[in-house]
């Protein structure tokens, strides 16, 4: 298992992501979360842990959820694109993504739906906010899912 932690985790970045496309970096780390469904305000207590991995030209993370869901996502820079492809594997189900930065904010869209949206609406050294949002025939966002984290 050692072997494998080895080749799998970076120290730090790879030369061949452009800093402006660094949009994830901050994250690297582990953080308390708190995960609120907006629908029924209930909130659930877990952790989130990043790290740079393949040596440095993505970020992989697990998020822990205790009693609701485990999971991981890659995110890999795509220099073709200037974009984030991002893989979200939980129980059953793996979504595609595409990350981009807007304006302030970073957005995950579904690449099956582009209606459904991840979004780290804010991202400092200490803590961040992130999103779970669906677009509604209007053109609204419905956010539907609201994580709070800090660096623990």
């Amino acid at each position: 298992m050692e072997n494998f932690l080895k080749a799998l985790t970076s120290e730090g970045k790879n030369a061949g992501v452009p800093e402006e496309f660094n949009y994830f970096g901050k994250l690297i780390g582990s953080w308390n979360i708190d995960y609120i469904d907006n629908s029924t305000s209930h909130s659930i207590k877990g952790e989130w842990h990043f790290s740079w991995v393949l040596d440095g030209m993505a970020i992989q993370d697990v998020i822990i959820l205790p009693d609701y869901e485990s999971g991981t996502t890659l995110r890999m820079y795509n220099p073709d694109t200037h974009a984030w492809d991002v893989a979200y594997c939980y129980t059953g189900r793996i979504m595609r993504l595409e990350a981009r930065k807007q304006g302030d904010k970073i957005v995950l869209t579904n690449l099956e739906d582009e209606r459904r949206k991840w979004v780290f609406a804010k991202i400092e050294d200490n803590q961040f906010h992130w999103q779970d949002v669906m677009v509604k025939d209007d053109g609204q966002w419905q956010v539907k899912f609201d994580l709070y984290a800090q660096r623990m």
